[in-house]
């Protein structure tokens, strides 16, 4: 499928959402903005390879895995817009920038498109997070996501690194590869941005981020083996390996301890150390937990983004089964499949450190869960749409769970 007709119409929508709704005192139809993406997505979407970035000579084409996550991402962000306050006009702007940028990024067979994509992605959300609330965190936010995002740009001219080249050129590529990455997933010693805004804005702020930026960024980071050899695959491998590990063991530890509010970010932070850790190893395997690890967040993510008060609590309670690792969750398939494949790879050594990991992030569930039982009812009455709203990321998650084969097939084209 072509992108050229989901970017314009992010554009399209970005722009009139911000100038009209304001206007007509309709700031909660800023929801409408992502939902025209994801429907131009779904009617554009047509067959293609199994790639996660592909080029033409008509021009940018997306693969069928990344023309599904242009079409979830959306309506991933359509709810999230839906659940949140009401948006300014800077929020849907973002969010319609991201969102292209992100569809672009995943269509590009270009390095350098590649990068820049990310690049004003990440430049973007950080102006946006400064502006929303100047913090020390969130300068922190605009600083290293732009910077490590910049890093993808620097290994453009590297790539695609020939298996004839000389070792040094495939171990750079790798190591600015992996160092954009890390610091995109916020990975340590980076990830302290990421747990930093987060307490600081909620919500709509955090969706270009975690629900656009962030996926296609992951899915477009899987297919390494086409463009580093060997030589450079180790290197991306030796880099990735220790800061998941690290940033999983990280964000596990503290998330028991975490408020309600902040129990989220940790998991996600957990979930993104073991997909850092899968994209370390070839193994089948991991790509697919990953691909569950991210459809489960993007599912949920709409509803756990949102302050705690701001959503029911039965939906909440749900959501948080998704994410517990207990059988049939969908959380539960994704690790299985990556802590699976890392062992296949490495051996029962990274056991030691992935299986308390799990654990942390059952426990982490189960406490969520509770919190949200026993927490008090928002003050304000909210629309019925807004509260029927709530209930769609959890069925979605659950949905996933009970079929998580059919849906990857259904839904991004994987077998």
């Amino acid at each position: 499928m072509s992108v050229a007709p989901v970017a314009i119409t992010w554009a399209v929508a970005g722009l009139l959402g911000a100038m009209l709704l304001p206007w007509t005192h309709r700031r909660r139809l800023a929801a409408l903005v992502p939902l025209a993406a994801a429907v131009a997505a779904l009617v554009s979407q047509g067959g293609g390879a199994d790639l996660v970035a592909a080029s033409a000579a008509g021009g940018l084409v997306l693969g069928r895995p990344a023309a599904g996550l242009v079409l979830l991402s959306a309506l991933s962000a359509a709810v999230c817009l839906l659940l949140s306050p009401p948006p300014d006009s800077g929020d849907v702007l973002l969010t319609a920038a991201c969102g292209a940028l992100s569809a672009v990024a995943l269509a590009t067979g270009s390095p350098l498109i590649w990068g820049a994509c990310f690049v004003a992605g990440a430049a973007l959300f950080g102006v946006r997070l400064v502006a929303a609330a100047p913090a020390r965190a969130t300068l922190a936010a605009a600083r290293v996501g732009t910077l490590g995002a910049a890093t993808l740009v620097a290994a453009s001219p590297f790539l695609p690194v020939d298996a004839a080249a000389v070792p040094p050129r495939a171990h750079l590529a790798a190591a600015l590869l992996a160092g954009g990455i890390a610091a995109g997933f916020g990975l340590m010693p980076l990830g302290g941005w990421v747990t930093g805004g987060t307490r600081l804005v909620r919500g709509a702020a955090m969706a270009p981020w975690s629900l656009l930026l962030l996926p296609a960024l992951l899915l477009s980071a899987q297919p390494l083996d086409s463009v580093l050899p060997a030589d450079g695959r180790i290197t991306f491998g030796a880099m990735l390996l220790p800061a998941g590990a690290v940033s999983a063991a990280w964000a596990a530890a503290r998330g028991l301890g975490a408020a309600d509010g902040d129990r989220y970010t940790r998991v996600l932070l957990a979930d993104l150390g073991l997909v850092a850790m899968g994209l370390a190893t070839p193994q089948a395997g991991a790509r697919l937990g990953s691909l569950l690890v991210m459809l489960t967040h993007l599912c949920v993510g709409p509803l756990l983004l949102q302050h705690p008060a701001s959503a029911g609590a039965r939906p909440r309670r749900l959501a948080w089964a998704a994410l517990s690792g207990i059988p049939p969750s969908p959380a539960f398939w994704g690790r299985f499949a990556l802590l699976t494949a890392l062992t296949t790879a490495f051996g029962g050594l990274l056991l030691v450190v992935t299986l308390p990991v799990a654990g942390a992030m059952l426990v982490i569930a189960l406490r969520a869960a509770m919190a949200a039982a026993s927490a008090a009812p928002a003050g304000t009455t909210r629309a019925r749409a807004v509260s029927l709203a709530a209930w769609v990321p959890a069925l979605a998650a659950v949905t996933v769970g009970l079929v998580p084969g059919a849906a990857l097939r259904a839904l991004l084209g994987v077998a």
